[in-house]
């Protein structure tokens, strides 16, 4: 073989692996380019489910707030005990209904078994109670479920007016409102609350899946 040749084949084996290290960057590149549209489309837009959350939040909490001022007016609080016990989830199924979403409320001290908390809501309230005890803002926050739901929550923080059910028995709450309430619901731990401490949270879950 003379030298020509030999000079020949290594230029074709350095041409080779030029190319093929230029074939890898253009792979790996389009892999980059891939990922980050991906992260692009599946990214959900936190601002848009914040605001569509606090307006069903806001939504649902005018209809409980008329139609208790309404019954409290008209016929007093023990009908109004009894309004919440017989009509809360109701109200709720039905307004999350025509929202597309599932509207829950949840505390770390329930009123209704119904309302456990699931284990991400728990993590959301031990967040807020944290935050509460270091006397910090509690904002909504916007999340997303294993199973690609995106949720909002959002502190529920105890009004003046709420004493009457939820403050201190014989106290805020009188005593056959406070005998009332036991009788409708035996393992209530929702007393004792002050103004301005939280509640619970807002859990609404999302069902239009654009985001999953």
């Amino acid at each position: 073989m003379t030298m020509k040749q030999i000079l020949w084949i290594i230029a074709l084996i350095l041409t080779f692996n030029a190319c093929q290290n230029e074939t890898k960057q253009e792979i790996k590149a389009t892999s980059e380019k891939t990922q980050e549209e991906h992260v692009s489309i599946s990214d959900f837009d936190h601002k848009a489910y914040k605001m569509k959350g606090k307006i069903i939040a806001q939504n649902t909490f005018k209809v409980f707030k008329s139609n208790i001022q309404r019954i409290a007016l008209e016929k007093g609080l023990t009908d109004v005990v009894n309004f919440c016990h017989d009509n809360a989830e109701k109200i709720v199924d039905s307004l999350s209904k025509t929202q597309h979403v599932v509207i829950k409320r949840t505390s770390h001290k329930l009123r209704n078994d119904n309302n456990q908390p699931d284990a991400d809501s728990k993590v959301v309230l031990d967040k807020y109670l944290q935050l509460q005890a270091e006397q910090k803002p509690l904002e909504p926050v916007v999340k997303k479920d294993t199973d690609g739901y995106v949720h909002f929550y959002a502190p529920i923080q105890l009004k003046k007016e709420c004493l009457k059910c939820h403050g201190e028995p014989e106290k805020e709450i009188h005593e056959d409102i406070y005998k009332l309430i036991q009788s409708k619901y035996p393992h209530d731990k929702a007393t004792g609350f002050k103004e301005g401490e939280l509640r619970g949270i807002w859990d609404i879950k999302f069902l239009d899946m654009a985001d999953k």
